[in-house]
């Protein structure tokens, strides 16, 4: 305890100072109340949010949620500033996640012929790097392919082996001898043939297994705490998974082993519980899959409904209806991570900090929705309030 306090005790204190920045109860009612989105900036003005929108003349959506995001990376660099190794990879293996999405964006909006300058608004500010402001500039041609892109970040950044693994298993598909490539000169062409959301959730299952790798190695509290917390989060990325790809053609033979390669080797559903969803073509060999692991199958009784409904039924009403899986996750995850809050002496009070904002922000971003469609009495159906009084 006295070496951790040493050398990670201001950066730890500094996270739980932040903790009272969440917004409240009272904070969630004001939101609420609006009834513009010029009500909705007043009503964050009164908040930890402050003026960050003062300099806004026209206030929309997705200049709230990039704000709060700006926000949120500002306060990230700031912890990041102070501290040191290891937690200092710790901290970059959170921005990893955001690299590989702001990655992915370019690449996708490369393939539609748009130049990666106007994507530049769209990027994540969590995932920006040094290589990806050269890709941002003007006179950045992509026009020839992606090899400059990949000598520039994907080799030169952390998420670099993630992605050249994908690109080595990517080519073996398209060589008859199956032993592939992977070289630079392929990248254009291996892409342009890729859905970019397999690869997106290969990349972030490579990204989740070293993470986890690493914080084992770091051993003590850290360990304990990230590998929970590690262990849920791999185990919902397979009901994900498996989920969203029902009713799709990675549920048939021919598709389904990209599906299963798109599992994490690790989890509290790993090994035996995955080797049965590995099997899962539809709802009731999911329902089967999960039958002894209590805590996912209430989760997916509770929404089985809304992949189970008709697919001519129109969205609105079944919305309204039902909940995704993902909304589900989203609740059961911010448990868990204000759990970690009341261990101290770890790393993973970082980890926590950054997805319970995440959370907070699509509070924010749902109540701007509802107020701008003028659907307030729906902003209950999503938001998961953070800190709240326990009954």
């Amino acid at each position: 305890m006295a070496f951790f306090n040493i050398n990670h005790g201001f950066p730890e204190a500094l996270a739980r100072g932040l903790r009272s920045g969440f917004l409240g109860l009272e904070d969630y009612r004001r939101l609420g109340a609006a009834d513009t989105l010029d009500d909705v900036r007043s009503a964050l003005e009164e908040t930890d949010y402050g003026s960050f929108l003062q300099d806004e003349a026209i206030v929309t959506v997705s200049t709230i949620y990039k704000k709060c995001y700006e926000k949120l990376a500002d306060e990230f660099k700031f912890l990041k500033a102070n501290t040191v190794e290891p937690l200092t990879t710790f901290m970059d293996f959170i921005a990893r996640e955001k690299m590989i999405d702001n990655v992915c964006m370019i690449i996708q909006g490369s393939l539609n012929k748009k130049a990666p300058v106007d994507m530049q608004d769209k990027l994540h500010p969590l995932g920006i790097f040094e290589g990806i402001r050269v890709i941002m500039s003007e006179s950045f041609d992509i026009s020839n392919g992606f090899e400059q892109v990949y000598q520039i970040f994907l080799v030169d950044t952390p998420i670099g082996p993630y992605f050249e693994e994908y690109l080595v298993e990517a080519s073996k598909d398209r060589t008859d001898d199956g032993r592939g490539g992977g070289g630079v000169d392929q990248v254009t062409g291996i892409l342009t043939k890729q859905d970019l959301e397999v690869m997106k959730a290969a990349l972030k299952k490579a990204w989740l297994e070293d993470f986890y790798g690493f914080v084992k190695g770091l051993g003590g509290s850290t360990a304990e705490i990230m590998s929970r917390v590690l262990n849920m989060e791999a185990d919902f990325r397979v009901l994900l998974v498996t989920l969203n790809a029902l009713n799709t053609d990675l549920s048939t033979e021919q598709k389904k082993d990209t599906r299963n390669s798109l599992f994490p080797n690790f989890g509290f559903l790993y090994p035996e519980g995955t080797k049965e969803l590995i099997k899962a073509t539809n709802h009731v060999m999911v329902s089967a899959a999960l039958d002894h692991h209590g805590t996912y199958k209430q989760l997916y009784d509770q929404v089985k409904e809304f992949y189970e409904r008709d697919e001519g039924q129109e969205n609105n009403k079944s919305v309204a209806k039902y909940n995704s899986v993902e909304d589900l996750i989203y609740k059961e995850n911010v448990h868990e991570y204000e759990m970690a809050f009341e261990e101290q002496f770890h790393f993973g009070i970082f980890y926590a900090w950054v997805k319970l904002k995440e959370q907070e922000i699509r509070n924010i971003r749902w109540i701007a929705d509802m107020v701008e469609l003028d659907r307030k009495e729906h902003i209950e159906d999503t938001i998961v309030p953070i800190f709240q009084p326990r009954t």
